[in-house]
């Protein structure tokens, strides 16, 4: 059986939950190339909790040097641009977590092929040459792929340009979920260690809604670490296609009855569920009947928060957006409903505009 670890933690005890998970699940790193792959979505402060957390990447490379590793902090954050690794890094507190050992992986690349599809992708090569690897996800809900977790980690293995080509050439959210699946399963983690002492819920991956859930998870298992989450979360791994994918490909442990789980991982109290969960809860095909615009997305601009850096029209796989008056300007004809631009908004001044379907749904507690 797969094994996930549930601890109760916080950010100041945070090093004692990670002496626990390599004790659980022990590994060999003396004198191995260790990369740790931390999500950073982009230039967020610590405080937003939208990143892994400053304080779990320095417990973890602090473990990982007292065993004598090569530790590499590294990652490829969704924002583009010259400069966007290093600030995005900066902003989030990682650079100075790793202790002098982080390192900008959108150079050198190797191009691979995806299993099952006709493409190709840029990843980073030190995902391919690294002796052992290390992904510190976030707690997070998706909008687009309901979870965002140990699995949806491993998509910033793909450098630049890369990932918005992908939302824009595989824009359904079912195909594009099992297109995260691929590129994770190019390299799986030896161990994850999920930061889940403050997660998102509602719309995430980058919203504004934060949840207590006080806990660090482990496993040497990513499938099985997300199943454990979604549950947690409310939400039926079996409804998730990631997982389903993943287990079809043999990736991982999706079947909650058969992974065993050290610690309280009981559901989450009053857990908001992004709108995209309401596909989830009925049939596909009685929506289609009723609402011919399901996979269609609006959005709302926060104008105080707006600065018209241009960064969501620049990021659009689209080219939906235009800045007009210095605010975004959406065509809805040409969107294709990635919510990159909500997700990569460093300001969070774009949200979703729930419709009165889902305001309700949220009321009565389906989401």
């Amino acid at each position: 059986m797969s094994k996930v670890l549930v601890l109760d933690s916080d950010y100041g005890s945070v090093g004692e939950a990670v002496g626990q998970v390599f004790d659980a699940f022990p590994l060999d790193v003396a004198g191995k190339n260790v990369l740790v792959k931390p999500n950073i979505l982009g230039p967020f402060a610590p405080e937003s909790h939208v990143n892994t957390s400053p304080a779990l990447v320095i417990a973890v490379v602090e473990r990982l040097q007292s065993d004598g590793a090569l530790v590499t902090v590294g990652d490829n954050p969704g924002a583009r641009g010259y400069g966007a690794v290093e600030k995005s890094a900066d902003v989030s507190g990682i650079r100075e977590a790793s202790l002098g050992t982080f390192s900008n992986l959108s150079t050198p690349v190797e191009t691979v092929r995806l299993r099952r599809f006709d493409t190709s992708v840029n990843i980073s090569k030190a995902v391919l040459e690294a002796d052992v690897m290390i992904s510190l996800p976030k707690f997070k809900t998706h909008v687009l792929t309901v979870i965002s977790g140990a699995l949806k980690n491993s998509y910033g293995f793909i450098v630049g340009g890369e990932k918005t080509r992908l939302h824009r050439d595989f824009s359904d959210a079912k195909v594009f979920s099992q297109i995260v699946t691929e590129v994770y399963a190019l390299r799986p983690p030896d161990i994850v260690i999920m930061d889940g002492i403050v997660g998102m819920q509602g719309n995430g991956p980058s919203a504004k809604t934060l949840y207590p859930v006080g806990k660090i998870l482990a496993s040497d298992d990513g499938v099985a670490l997300d199943t454990v989450m979604t549950s947690m979360m409310g939400i039926k791994p079996s409804r998730i296609e990631m997982l389903t994918y993943a287990a079809s490909r043999g990736l991982g442990m999706a079947d909650l009855s058969k992974i065993d789980v050290d610690g309280d991982a009981g559901p989450l109290q009053d857990f908001k569920k992004p709108s995209s969960n309401m596909q989830r809860i009925i049939p596909r095909r009685v929506f289609e009947m009723f609402y011919p615009d399901l996979d269609k997305a609006s959005f709302t601009v926060d104008t105080e928060k707006c600065t018209a850096c241009g960064k969501c029209r620049d990021l659009c796989p689209g080219e939906a957006i235009t800045i007009k008056d210095k605010l975004p300007e959406y065509d809805y004809s040409r969107c294709v409903a990635c919510y990159c631009c909500m997700e990569l908004c460093s300001e969070q001044a774009i949200e979703i505009e729930e419709s009165l379907r889902v305001r309700i749904y949220r009321k009565i507690g389906l989401l």
